[in-house]
């Protein structure tokens, strides 16, 4: 009995944490829901009041890529423990990869024909692809195998620099000789700064298609899929979730994902977390604010993925931490709901968004809400679909896109209704 209630508890600190990561994603996907191209580079383009710079602070320093790199930590911790259970004469494998290629099949279908290009779960699906062979590995293996990942991301990232770095020294030397402005190390550096300014033509276009009829909002939001979704996209992308879900998974397997640690433990994780990310994030904020948010050679190129993975487990560590309490646990039970339905959670916000807030057809707000307004709507959204979650539950074993994707898993109709 001890030993199923330690099980339970393991579940529902995954529970609660995939919740808050799937209702705090929205804090970020909001933007390019209902703005227009290059906000999330420069958010001074729809307003910028006293409430918007506070909020968009507040999202660089803490928000900013953790969310998604709590769920993908948390995919890997479901990776094992889907990995661990008996599959009744089944093949684990065919499973496993039934479970991948339906994943991809909801992203594809949430990316063109939903209408968000920005969808995680064709990333997640293809990521998980590679994940497999890892199943049997220890912690310390796992964890090795995520830094690494992370390591090779960030210098993929230092190498941008130093090409950046050496196109404006080798057009600064050409300018220095007095070479004529065709020289070819000037036009680099030229087309390497046309790069970072705003598009005008992709905001009339956003702006047009937006406000324009379904067809106009289904065509205009394929393209932009099919332009993110290339293979440099895809394979970046899917790099970068695979190091978070190794990681997640060599966290899972040490004790640490499944709050089964001590308290102080994940306190001082916490604490080390935010010591080390939030600085960085600063650094980087800093640097963006200064340069009027046209940097050229950005520092968080080299330093982002660091700031990230470390705040986000400073996050982990804090929710952890409170679940340890009997307080905290009847503060945050509350997100478990939503986290047992993060598919159907994740798809709402979409449906909530991109069908009835923002495009022409619908309310059409798209492209008149500030920064901090997003916020509102997107923790509104959170509200509701919380709600829908913890009565949902109530009534049905699991949410509705859950239960379709078991079912493409093991090829039989689960039960629905809770007897």
């Amino acid at each position: 009995m001890g030993e199923a209630r330690d099980s339970a508890a393991r579940i529902e600190a995954l529970d609660v944490l995939r919740g808050i990561a799937i209702l705090g994603i929205m804090l970020l996907n909001i933007w390019g829901m209902g703005s227009v191209p290059g906000v999330e580079s420069d958010p001074r383009i729809p307003g910028w009041s006293f409430a918007d710079r506070t909020v968009w602070w507040l999202q660089q320093l803490f928000v900013e890529g953790t969310m998604r790199g709590l769920l993908s930590l948390l995919f890997g911790a479901g990776f094992v423990i889907l990995a661990s259970r008996p599959r009744e004469g089944r093949s684990a494998f065919s499973i496993y990869y039934r479970r991948m290629a339906a994943l991809i099949a909801f992203g594809l279908i949430h990316g063109y024909l939903l209408m968000w290009p920005g969808d995680i779960l064709l990333i997640y699906g293809i990521a998980g692809l590679f994940l497999y062979p890892f199943r049997d590995l220890p912690a310390r293996a796992l964890i090795g195998l995520g830094l690494g990942g992370v390591a090779v991301i960030t210098a993929i990232g230092t190498a941008a620099v130093v090409e950046g770095m050496n196109t404006r020294e080798h057009a600064e030397a050409a300018i220095a000789v007095g070479a004529s402005e065709d020289d070819e190390r000037i036009l680099a550096w030229q087309d390497y700064l046309a790069a970072i300014q705003p598009d005008l033509e992709a905001d009339a276009q956003s702006r047009a298609a937006r406000q324009g009829s379904l067809a106009d909002n289904l065509a205009y939001k394929v393209t932009i899929a099919i332009k993110w979704n290339d293979l440099p996209g895809l394979s970046w992308w899917s790099l970068d979730a695979l190091a978070m879900m190794l990681l997640g998974a060599g966290l899972f397997k040490a004790g640490f994902l499944g709050g089964g640690l001590p308290r102080d433990i994940y306190l001082k994780a916490a604490l080390a977390g935010y010591a080390i990310g939030v600085p960085i994030n600063l650094i980087e904020t800093e640097q963006l604010v200064s340069a009027g948010f046209m940097v050229p050679i950005p520092i968080a190129e080299v330093t982002y993925q660091i700031g990230r993975l470390a705040t986000t487990i400073g996050h982990a560590g804090l929710v952890l931490a409170t679940l340890e309490t009997a307080r905290g646990r009847h503060v945050l039970k509350i997100f478990a709901a939503p986290g047992r339905m993060a598919l159907t959670t994740y798809i709402g916000e979409t449906l909530i968004a991109q069908w009835l807030l923002f495009p022409g057809f619908a309310l059409g707000l798209h492209g008149s809400i500030s920064v901090g307004e997003s916020w509102l709507i997107a923790l509104s959204i959170a509200v509701v679909l919380t709600a829908f979650s913890t009565w949902w539950l109530r009534l049905f074993s699991m949410g509705p896109l859950e239960w379709l994707w078991r079912w493409l898993t093991y090829g039989q109709r689960p039960a629905f209704k809770r007897i």
